[in-house]
């Protein structure tokens, strides 16, 4: 099996590594992180209080997700000063994706009509896309082969 290695820059990337991101998700105070980083910016502290960890268990797993790039570093003020280091989570959703050249992770924005609306313009070739603004309406043509055509009207029916 292979991993694919691209980074892009759009509200969607996919990661460098994918069975990093795979194996960190895994791992029951890495998602506990994430989800509590996703409310807001946390603290060191107050990570290791939710999660009932040490803060160097709590050190390891941001390290870990930061170098995926699935949490960032912020700084946190109080009454003007710089008071500590504190990290949030950067994106909103994770996508797996499993084809014949190997496996892909994603971030997704968390909007999924703009993830599905990416997805379409990276995999199909459009042949025509007409909008009016007026009327809040989109066309869009496209040409499948016959395997596509027959998959799009199983979806379809």
């Amino acid at each position: 099996m292979s991993m694919t290695a691209d980074q892009t820059h759009s509200d969607e990337s996919t990661f460098a590594d994918p069975a990093a991101v795979l194996d960190i998700l895994g791992d029951a105070v890495a998602r506990e992180i994430l989800q509590l980083g996703k409310q807001g910016v946390v603290t060191v502290e107050e990570f290791a209080a939710q999660c009932d960890v040490s803060e160097a268990t709590v050190y390891r797993r941001l390290r870990q997700l930061h170098d995926l790039g699935l949490v960032e570093k912020c700084t946190q003020f109080e009454a003007g000063i710089v008071t500590k280091g504190a990290y949030r989570t950067t994106m909103d959703s994770i996508t797996v994706r499993v084809d014949e050249e190997g496996v892909t992770t994603e971030s997704g924005s968390g909007d999924e009509f703009a993830d599905a609306v990416q997805t379409v313009r990276q995999t199909i070739d459009l042949d025509e896309v007409r909008y009016n603004a007026k009327e809040n309406s989109v066309e869009v043509a496209f040409t499948l082969d016959d395997e596509q055509f027959q998959t799009f009207l199983g979806l379809y029916r």
